[in-house]
């Protein structure tokens, strides 16, 4: 049953490495559109992820408009040009 299994896993591998590395007439390959997803979902995610912690923080921003993030403890904080943490006073 071992044998089976591992042979199934090397030959699904196979079939994925021969599907992305295979060459369509234009010359592009199946695996540049992958990626260009990928990245592209990437970045949406990114972009999701800050607008959550702009409405969750209130929209908060640095003096100087550096992002604002959250330590272990809830305390918000950005980063300084030195790369040295500044917490905020939560009034």
């Amino acid at each position: 049953m071992k044998k089976v299994t591992i042979l199934g896993l090397v030959a699904g591998a196979a079939a994925a490495t021969a599907i992305l590395a295979y060459r369509r007439k234009d010359g592009t390959r199946v695996s540049d559109g992958l990626m260009s997803s990928a990245r592209n979902l990437g970045g949406r995610l990114s972009q999701y992820g800050n607008q959550l912690k702009d409405r969750l923080l209130g929209n908060v921003h640095g003096p100087h408009g550096e992002a604002v993030y959250l330590d272990m403890y809830d305390r918000q904080f950005y980063e300084d040009e030195t790369g040295k943490r500044v917490y905020l006073d939560n009034d």
